[in-house]
């Protein structure tokens, strides 16, 4: 069983007692040993169900080798309720190494799962009037960060940007589109750039230190030429 549970080295129950009466489950993690109640909301749901899957298949395998390696469909609705991103993008495949024959059928809100599923076959629901249509062949997105997920068919949000920043640069495309722009575009303008300021482009911080560093390079090279 500890090899099922993220993170966990070994796993001891304690023997009721006076003082405790009901036994206590423990897991010796890298931060030491921790009662499954003091544990994440994410880490106690995903051990309850995988426990409960697990024991499923001893019971209906009771003459294998080793029941976990044995065929089954499992159903999980929300899988990334509670779980923190980065076991987000990686429980699929956690389960999978695990689970090598279960087929798990699963819903999911996060991008950070459909990333993460590129062997899958990944469907979308969507709520049309008094019913759900299911659309089986979505966009291929193999490769795809996950900005692009969020904006895509899949998630239908319209921007990656927040609400804010995508209203004022909106506002400087409206703008900046007019063929002639009075005093007043212009004043506007010049607002609209000063709230909008440098929004980052880069996708990790290392990137945009270097993007940074090109800027403040060309605007050296600009004042001495």
């Amino acid at each position: 069983m500890i090899a099922l549970l993220p993170d966990v080295a070994d796993i001891r129950i304690s023997t009721p007692s006076e003082k405790s009466p009901n036994p206590r489950v423990e897991f010796e993690l890298p931060d030491g040993w921790l009662l499954l109640s003091r544990l994440s909301l994410g880490y106690q749901t995903m051990t309850a169900w995988m426990v409960d899957l697990a024991a499923q298949l001893f019971k209906h395998y009771p003459n294998s080798a080793n029941p976990i390696a044995e065929p089954a469909v499992v159903l999980i609705d929300e899988i990334d309720l509670h779980l923190h991103p980065k076991w987000q993008r990686t429980i699929m495949a956690y389960l999978s190494e695990r689970f090598v024959n279960t087929q798990f059928i699963v819903t999911a809100h996060s991008p950070l799962i459909v990333q993460a599923a590129e062997n899958a076959n990944i469907v979308v629901l969507k709520r049309e009037g008094d019913s759900v249509k299911i659309h089986q062949h979505p966009q291929d997105v193999k490769g795809w960060r996950i900005d692009q997920l969020l904006t895509s068919d899949l998630f239908d949000i319209p921007s990656a940007r927040s609400p804010h920043y995508e209203n004022l640069l909106t506002q400087r495309r409206q703008i900046l589109s007019q063929p002639h722009l009075s005093s007043a575009d212009q004043e506007r303008l010049n607002e609209l750039e000063a709230q909008i300021g440098d929004l980052p482009t880069a996708e990790t911080r290392q990137d945009m230190e270097a993007m940074d560093i090109i800027r403040r390079a060309a605007e050296l090279l600009k004042q001495s030429a």
